[in-house]
C-alpha cells in the first residue's frame, strides 16, 4: 500500500482563512534557513584567509558573526515554530468544529450503529493527530526541505565532485524512505483501529460498571481491555520497530559519506587540489545534513499517522447527514395537534420492512396507546412523527402540513418525544431540565417537575434545583431520571407529545400520580403512549396494536377486549415472559 495523501490534500480548504499568517511563517523559516547557513561559509573564509594571514581582528569578526547568525537563527526559529503551532491550533480548531458540527446532522440511523469511543476518538485524538502535523511536523518539514535544497546548492557551487558523493546516496535515501511510508501506514491505520476498540471498551466498562460488579464479571471484562490494549499494543509496538529501522539505517549512509568526504577530500588537500577551508566548510555543512536527514524518518511517521486520522475524519465527514429542510420549507404554525399517516412505509438501511401500508388518522386532544409485540414497528411508527428517520413512502402530516414540508426546528418545537432510554447531562437538576429550553426562569423549571411529580423529592436534595446529578444522571434512581426526562419536554410545551416507555422505570403508586396529574398538563394535547405495561394505557381515548408492523388491532380498551384478539390475551397475562409467549401464539412467532 503506497502512501496515499489525498485525505490530506482535503484539509487545504482549512487553511485558506489563515494562507497570511502561513506565508508569513513560511518567510520567516527561509529566513531562519538562510542564517543556518552562514556558519560554515564563514569557517572557509576564516581557514583559508583570516588564519592563513594571521589576522586575528578579522577572526574575532568573523567568530561574532557566526555567533550572530546563531542568535538570529534562533529567534527566526522560535518566532517561526510558534507561528506555526499557533496557526495549527486554529486550523484543527476549525476541523474539529466542522466535524462535530457534521456528526450533529446525521441521522439517528447513523448512530444506530456508530460506536461512541468510536467517535469520541475521531473527534479528539484524530484531530489531535492533524495539530502535530500542521503544528511540529510542517515546520520541520518545511525547515528541513529549504535546509537540504541550501545546502546542496552550495555544495554544488563550492566542488561538485564532492557534492557528488552524497548526491550519489540521494537516492538510497528515497528508496528508504519509500519502503518505510508503504509498510508503517497500514500499521498505523490498524493501530487507529485498535485504539478505537480501546476507547470504546473502557467507556462501556466504566458506564457499566454496576452491571459488570453486580453479575460478577470483572475478571471476564478485565480480560476484554487487556486483549483490546494488547491488539493496541502490538500494532503499536510494529510500527515502532519501523521507524526504529529508519535511524540506524540514516546514520550508517550519513557515516559512510562523510568518510568518503573525509577521504577524498583531504587526499586533495595534501595534493594542493583543494583548499583546507574549502574542506572544513564542506565538513560543516555535511554534519548540518544530517539532523534534517535524519528528521525524514520522524516526519513520514507523523505524515503516515496523520494520514490515518485524517482518512477516518473523513469517512465522518463523507457520511451524508439526514435529510435537512427542503429549499421552500417554512416554520410549521402553532398546530392544534391533528396527526395523520397516510400509506406509510419503512425499513432500515433497505432491509426488511419495519412498517407497511400505514394509515391513520388522530383527531387534536387525544390519547393514542400504542402496544403490540416487541419489534411490532412501535416506536418507528412514533420515530417518524419528529422526522427521526427519513420517510421512505406516503406521508406524515399534522394539521394538513407534510412533516417533510416544514423546518426540523419548528417541528420538533411543537412534538416533544420521552424515550424510554433517558439521557442525563452531568450538571445541575435545573439545567437537566431546561436543555430544551435553557432562557426558562427557575420558577418555570420547577412548574414543569411539578407536574412530572418530581418537585417534592428535588425538595429533599442538598442545593435543591441546583444539586449536581453526576454522569449520565447516576445519582438518581431510574424513576426519578424518567420524571425528570418528562419535566425537560414538559418545558418545552409541546402541542404534541410522545412517551415511548416513558414511565418503564416508575413504581405503581408514582406512575398512578404522574398520570393523574398528566391528565391536566395533556388537556388540549395530543399525546401518543407506548407501553407495555398494558393497564396503563386503559384511559386512552384509542388504542392501536401493531404486529409485523401494521395496524393489527384498533379501539377502546374495552372493545378491544371484546375482540379476543392479541390485546385482550396480553391483559389477560401481564407477565411480560407470558405476554412475550402469546405473541407469538397470536402471531404465528416472534416479529423483530
Amino acid at each position: 500500500m503506497k502512501l496515499d495523501l489525498r485525505s490530506l490534500t482535503r484539509l487545504f480548504p482549512l487553511l485558506c482563512p489563515y494562507r497570511g499568517g502561513l506565508a508569513a511563517a513560511v518567510l520567516l523559516t527561509l529566513a531562519g534557513v538562510g542564517a543556518s547557513l552562514v556558519p560554515p561559509w564563514v569557517f572557509r573564509i576564516s581557514v583559508d584567509t583570516y588564519v592563513a594571514e594571521g589576522s586575528l581582528r578579522s577572526l574575532r569578526w568573523a567568530a561574532l558573526t557566526v555567533m550572530g547568525a546563531a542568535l538570529l537563527q534562533g529567534i527566526l526559529s522560535f518566532v517561526s515554530r510558534y507561528a506555526m503551532e499557533y496557526l495549527g491550533q486554529k486550523i484543527v480548531f476549525d476541523l474539529r468544529d466542522v466535524l462535530y458540527k457534521h456528526i450533529n446532522t446525521l441521522s439517528f440511523s447513523f448512530f444506530d450503529s456508530a460506536r461512541t469511543g468510536d467517535l469520541l476518538a475521531r473527534v479528539t485524538s484524530d484531530t489531535e493527530q492533524l495539530n502535530r502535523l500542521f503544528g511540529f511536523a510542517s515546520v520541520n518539514i518545511i525547515s528541513n526541505s529549504l535546509t537540504l535544497v541550501g545546502i546542496f546548492g552550495v555544495l554544488f557551487a563550492w566542488d561538485v565532485r564532492l557534492a557528488l558523493i552524497y548526491a550519489v546516496l540521494v537516492p538510497f535515501m528515497a528508496h528508504a524512505m519509500y519502503m518505510y511510508g508503504m509498510r508503517v501506514r497500514p500499521v498505523f491505520q490498524q493501530a487507529r483501529r485498535s485504539f478505537s476498540r480501546l476507547t470504546e471498551m473502557a467507556r462501556e466498562s466504566m458506564l457499566g460498571i454496576e452491571t459488570v460488579k453486580v453479575l460478577g464479571q470483572e475478571s471476564h471484562t478485565k480480560k476484554r481491555f487487556q486483549s483490546e490494549s494488547q491488539s493496541y499494543c502490538r500494532a503499536s509496538i510494529v510500527a515502532g520497530r519501523l521507524s526504529a529501522l529508519w535511524m540506524p539505517y540514516v546514520s550508517v549512509l550519513m557515516g559512510l559519506g562523510t568518510g568518503l568526504v573525509l577521504l577524498v577530500g583531504g587526499y586533495w588537500v595534501i595534493v594542493g587540489d583543494l583548499s583546507m577551508g574549502l574542506l572544513v566548510g564542506f565538513i560543516g555543512y555535511v554534519g548540518m545534513l544530517m539532523r534534517p536527514i535524519r528528521q525524514t524518518g520522524m516526519m513520514v511517521h507523523v505524515v503516515n499517522q496523520s494520514t490515518a486520522a485524517a482518512e477516518r475524519v473523513f469517512e465522518v465527514l463523507d457520511r451524508k447527514p439526514a435529510a435537512g429542510d427542503k429549499p421552500d420549507a417554512y416554520d410549521l404554525p402553532e398546530p392544534e395537534g391533528r396527526v395523520e399517516y397516510r400509506d406509510v412505509s419503512f425499513a432500515y438501511d433497505d432491509g426488511e420492512p419495519v412498517l407497511r401500508d400505514i394509515n391513520l388518522s388522530v383527531n387534536p386532544g387525544k390519547i393514542i396507546a400504542v402496544v403490540g409485540p416487541v419489534g411490532s414497528g412501535k416506536s418507528t411508527l412514533l420515530h417518524l412523527l419528529p422526522r427521526f428517520y427519513p420517510l421512505q413512502q406516503g406521508s406524515i402530516c399534522i394539521d394538513g402540513h407534510d412533516v417533510g414540508s416544514v423546518t426540523l426546528e419548528s417541528l420538533r418545537r411543537q412534538v416533544g418525544v420521552v424515550l424510554q432510554d433517558t439521557f442525563l447531562f452531568d450538571g445541575t437538576v435545573a439545567e437537566n431540565i431546561a436543555f430544551g429550553r435553557p432562557d426558562a426562569s427557575l420558577d418555570d423549571v420547577r412548574a414543569a417537575a411539578e407536574l412530572a411529580q418530581l418537585d417534592e423529592f428535588i425538595q429533599t436534595l442538598p442545593g435543591r434545583y441546583h444539586f449536581s446529578i453526576g454522569p449520565r444522571g447516576g445519582r438518581l434512581s431510574g424513576g426519578q431520571k424518567q420524571r425528570l426526562a418528562i419535566a425537560r419536554v414538559l418545558l418545552t410545551d409541546p402541542k404534541i407529545l410522545v412517551m415511548d416507555e416513558a414511565t418503564s422505570s416508575m413504581d405503581t403508586a408514582t406512575e398512578e400520580k404522574l398520570q393523574a396529574a398528566l391528565l391536566e398538563v395533556i388537556r388540549g394535547r395530543t399525546v401518543f403512549v407506548i407501553a407495555h405495561r398494558l393497564w396503563t394505557v386503559r384511559l386512552a381515548d384509542r388504542i392501536i396494536v401493531m404486529d409485523k408492523g401494521r395496524i393489527a388491532e384498533e379501539g377502546r380498551h374495552d372493545e378491544l377486549l371484546q375482540t379476543g384478539g392479541w390485546y385482550a390475551f396480553a391483559c389477560e397475562h401481564q407477565f411480560a415472559g407470558t405476554v412475550s409467549t402469546a405473541s407469538k401464539t397470536q402471531s404465528g412467532g416472534d416479529s423483530s
